[in-house]
């Protein structure tokens, strides 16, 4: 269980769906399945603790609530459908209603999937159908796998363990997401473990554990289980370097208001700016690698023989090393991903700042968001985990008044970011300027050792594996891949400076209407553009990570 004292991490979440009438003879080869499910998730993430989203319904809910904390130590959020006076009346026996007053009381959060608190006793058939359905399916939307207790039949009613499977298979959500039909959403893993009801014949291979993957995941790779593996191992690495760092929540997160999405934005800042620094002063050694490489042939006379060889040595070792060791650690592919995190984080700041109780990770586009499965995850926990606070169902005055400042400052914020005096923009157009040089040394260097080794002469390379001929070759893939390097960081920059300005200039167009919207008192509007803003911001941010990710330097072929 965290405590504020705990470093900062993103918990693995699991979603739980399943039958409440389970046959009581399956209920230890049940639990033990479940054990081995929950098993299986913290062997792929053994640094990431679990974060249970359970509606506490009797059967399945409180089954896997037991085993998760007793076994593997787990929190989790009471994800109810209505309100906890009027839900407990679904339970028809006092034992069964203290048992959920103990859970519940026991919960890290509570929340009313729909918002919507019903009053005490039943709903009518219908609206009790429609709030079991959506608690389901919220679940499903904000979990990294669901559990399924199921015996695999079709649905008997609205709203039931079939309909949430279906879902999350489909990634489309009833009720969440109608209003964006091209939404991108988020389907997932199911574990489903067979699971009889009471007062029927067990299912075949009942307590088995079936693995079931959406659709898309299989389009999107022959192995279907892989977008799932790497999620989990994405949010784990995350995990694995903010303990590394060891600052809790309340470190990362900005003075005046603890934010689990001010904490990942911050991590995510820090992470990339620390990744980018790595790839930048492995390009520079590479540079210095090559330029001594080089230097060894032309003073081969005045620091003799041995000498030469010794300073070839070192660079040609020091160069591969430091070459093998950024590619193998993933500095490029990790500074980017973060980055990527970073600017999600502020755009979800903003919108929060500005009154939208929306999710960043609805809005990415569709198009695009199949490549940031794992960031759209981490930041929807993260927003899932500061929204589960309660909060008024209406502004007030003076709250929409101090929203609407709140976008009005972003945008001038963004605009000086980008545009400034020392702003990003600048900042990369000169860094890239240094990484163009770098390139032209190294490239430069390579010819000159191609010139002076002569290895275009036939009858040289012939001549055998000489040792004199292997060490040229070696110094030429050096200066290639210390050129091709430099020219990745100078590309890097390039289109960063192309990113952030198209972004400044969007938010430059947007700034004269949102001043005007908010003089005018029309929070409506302002609104709209906040978030039309946001997700222009997100899709440029997006391309910008899918082209870097393309060109990852890869070695030198030859």
């Amino acid at each position: 269980m965290a405590t504020d004292a705990t470093p900062f991490s993103l918990p693995i979440t699991i979603g739980v769906t399943g039958h409440r009438d389970i046959a009581p003879s399956q209920i230890a080869e049940i639990e033990k399945s479940v054990a081995s499910v929950l098993e299986g998730v913290r062997a792929r993430a053994p640094r990431s603790r679990l974060l249970l989203l359970t509606s506490l319904a009797e059967g399945a809910d409180r089954l896997v609530t037991k085993v998760a904390v007793e076994k593997f130590g787990a929190d989790y959020v009471a994800v109810l459908p209505r309100a906890a006076d009027s839900y407990r009346h679904d339970f028809e026996t006092a034992e069964s209603q203290a048992e959920f007053d103990r859970l519940l009381g026991a919960a890290r959060r509570v929340i009313v999937a729909n918002g919507d608190p019903a009053p005490p006793g039943n709903s009518a058939p219908d609206q009790r159908r429609d709030e079991y359905a959506y608690a389901g399916y919220w679940v499903s939307l904000h979990s990294h796998l669901l559990l399924a207790l199921w015996d695999s039949k079709e649905a008997r009613g609205g709203g039931g363990t079939a309909e949430v499977v279906a879902a999350r298979l489909k990634g489309r959500y009833p009720g969440l997401n109608d209003d964006e039909p091209l939404q991108y959403a988020e389907g997932g893993a199911v574990a489903q473990i067979v699971t009889a009801r009471a007062g029927e014949t067990a299912p075949a291979a009942s307590a088995a554990v079936k693995w079931r993957y959406p659709e898309v995941d299989r389009q999107r790779s022959e192995n279907a289980a892989k977008p799932f593996g790497e999620v989990l191992a994405a949010v784990d690495r995350l995990n694995r370097l903010a303990a590394r760092d060891g600052r809790t929540l309340a470190a990362w997160s900005r003075p005046h208001e603890i934010s689990h999405v001010a904490a990942l934005k911050a991590l995510a800042d820090h992470m990339a700016q620390r990744f980018q620094r790595r790839v930048h002063v492995a390009v520079k050694s590479l540079t210095v690698a090559t330029v001594a490489a080089a230097l060894a042939g032309l003073l081969d006379g005045l620091i003799g023989q041995i000498g030469a060889t010794i300073l070839t040595t070192v660079a040609l070792v020091g160069g591969g090393a430091i070459w093998l060791g950024a590619t193998f650690a993933k500095w490029q592919l990790l500074h980017v991903d973060f980055r990527a995190l970073a600017e999600g984080a502020r755009v979800q700041l903003a919108w929060t700042a500005s009154g939208q109780v929306v999710c960043v990770s609805d809005h990415y586009h569709p198009v695009q968001a199949s490549d940031i499965e794992w960031l759209r995850r981490a930041l929807r926990t993260a927003w899932m985990l500061d929204m589960l606070e309660a909060r008024a169902a209406r502004a007030t005055a003076d709250q929409r008044r101090a929203n609407a400042t709140a976008a009005v400052a972003w945008i001038d914020e963004q605009i000086e970011y980008f545009l400034g005096n020392k702003g990003v923009v600048a900042k990369y157009r000169r860094q890239g300027r240094v990484f163009a040089i770098l390139a032209f040394v190294c490239l430069g260097a390579g010819l000159a050792m191609l010139s002076a080794g002569k290895l275009l002469d036939m009858a040289h390379i012939g001549s055998g594996l000489e040792s004199a001929g292997i060490a040229r070759l070696a110094k030429v893939a050096l200066a290639a891949t210390a050129s091709l390097q430099a020219y990745q960081a100078f590309m890097g920059f390039k289109d960063l400076e192309r990113s952030f300005s198209v972004t400044a200039h969007l938010f430059r167009i947007v700034n004269d209407s949102v001043r005007s919207a908010e003089q005018a008192g029309d929070y409506g509007r302002l609104a709209f553009l906040t978030r039309a803003i946001g997700r222009a911001a997100l899709v440029e941010n997006v391309e910008w990570l899918i082209l870097k990710r393309q060109r990852r330097p890869k070695p030198p072929v030859g």
